[in-house]
């Protein structure tokens, strides 16, 4: 008798599922693809099967984010005037960090993602133009450090323990509020 066989790209998911789940516990460097096995009640060849490294399952991580990611920086490039884009940026990043918030908590701040994104240059350019975007033309200090601040700040937002209370939209409401505030116009 035959064994059932899960649906095409089933097993891929509970792999990403499962990872998520022990990144965000262990960080990627202390998640081994014999933990995620074990997670899954799988054998290690299970999950190589799907994915042939760990950094394979960062990226597949990661995808859903940078598809969506793609969309709205590509939307804020098309509108008219800096500010629209601007606005549209932040706009696209605060509803990125909150439809991705488990997925920002299990990565951010993780030395091995960050050499993983730091190889890839298709995400970097993408982090450039959503970067230029929230910049504007001809940023002053002011401007820069107000991007910088914003950023790293919807980020952390996403994974402070203090707002683990905080439901997703109070949270996009309040941050697409003070968001702006900060930046300065020209």
């Amino acid at each position: 008798m035959a064994r059932p066989q899960a649906p095409r790209g089933h097993g891929r998911r509970r792999v990403i599922d499962a990872a998520v789940e022990l990144f965000a516990e262990h960080g990627v460097t202390g998640t081994s693809l014999q933990m995620i096995a074990d997670h899954l009640g799988v054998t290690k060849a299970a999950v190589y099967y799907q994915f042939h490294a760990k950094e394979d399952i960062v990226l597949a991580v990661l995808e859903e984010a940078l598809v969506d990611m793609t969309a709205f920086v590509t939307a804020a490039e098309a509108e008219a005037t800096p500010d629209a884009a601007a606005t549209a940026a932040l706009r696209g990043l605060v509803d990125l960090m909150i439809g991705h918030r488990q997925v920002v908590a299990a990565l951010m701040r993780d030395p091995a993602v960050e050499r993983i994104m730091a190889g890839h240059d298709d995400l970097n350019s993408l982090i450039g133009r959503l970067t230029a975007l929230l910049l504007g033309p001809a940023p002053d200090l002011r401007r820069r450090i107000a991007v910088s601040v914003v950023g790293a700040g919807v980020a952390q937002a996403g994974i402070d323990p203090m707002l683990a209370d905080v439901d997703d939209e109070t949270l996009r409401a309040e941050l697409l509020r003070l968001g702006p505030a900060m930046l300065p116009r020209d």
